[in-house]
C-alpha cells in the first residue's frame, strides 16, 4: 500500500471515446489542432459542449463531437485533463522585437489575471503557453471576429476586440516560444 503511494501519478488509460480524438490530438498532432493534453477537465468539457451545440465554429470538430453523451463529454475532460502537459522544447526564437511586442501586449492586457502567471491555464481559461503559433493566431482572430464564444463571459471577445493584426501576430509568436 505505501509502494503505491509513493508512485508518480499516471495517466488514466484513455477511454474508449477518446480513441478517434487521439488521432489528431495525441502524441503527434494533426496540421492545425492544438495539444489537449493536460488542459483543465473544465475547459475541456466546455469547449466539447460548444462544439456540439454549434456555439464553436469547426466542422471537423462539430462533426466529432455531435454524437457525445454528457457521459462521453465528462469521460474525455477527466481523461485529457489527466495527461502530462507536452513537453517539447520552445520553437528558436528569431523574432525577438515580435517576442518583446507580445510580451508588452500580454502585460498591458493582463492575459495573466485569467491564464495564470506562466499562462498554464486556470479553470475555464486554457493553458496558452507553447501552443502553435498559427493556432494561437487563429483563435485570437476568431475571438476578435466573435467566431469563437468566450469560457467566461465576454473576456475574450472584448479583449481580442480591441486587438490589431499586428498585436494579434506578437501576443501568438511570444506565447508559441515561451521558455
Amino acid at each position: 500500500m505505501i509502494l503505491a503511494l509513493l508512485q508518480p501519478a499516471r495517466a488514466a488509460d484513455p477511454p474508449e471515446v477518446a480513441q478517434p480524438c487521439l488521432a489528431c490530438h495525441g502524441g503527434t498532432l494533426a496540421e492545425g489542432a492544438p495539444p489537449v493534453a493536460g488542459h483543465s477537465n473544465n475547459y475541456i468539457q466546455l469547449q466539447l459542449v460548444f462544439f456540439r451545440s454549434g456555439r464553436r465554429q469547426n466542422e471537423i470538430m462539430q462533426g466529432m463531437a455531435a454524437g457525445l453523451s454528457d457521459n462521453d463529454i465528462r469521460a474525455l475532460g477527466r481523461y485529457f485533463s489527466s495527461l502530462p502537459v507536452p513537453d517539447t522544447p520552445p520553437p528558436p526564437d528569431a523574432q525577438p522585437d515580435l517576442t518583446r511586442a507580445g510580451e508588452g501586449a500580454a502585460a498591458r492586457l493582463r492575459c495573466a489575471a485569467c491564464h495564470g502567471d506562466a499562462y498554464q491555464g486556470v479553470q475555464a481559461a486554457p493553458r496558452i503557453a507553447r501552443l502553435p503559433e498559427a493556432y494561437i493566431a487563429k483563435a485570437l482572430g476568431d475571438y476578435r471576429a466573435t467566431r469563437r464564444p468566450s469560457s467566461g463571459g465576454a473576456a475574450m471577445t472584448e479583449v481580442a476586440g480591441t486587438l490589431s493584426d499586428a498585436e494579434i501576430g506578437a501576443l501568438a509568436h511570444y506565447l508559441a516560444v515561451l521558455p
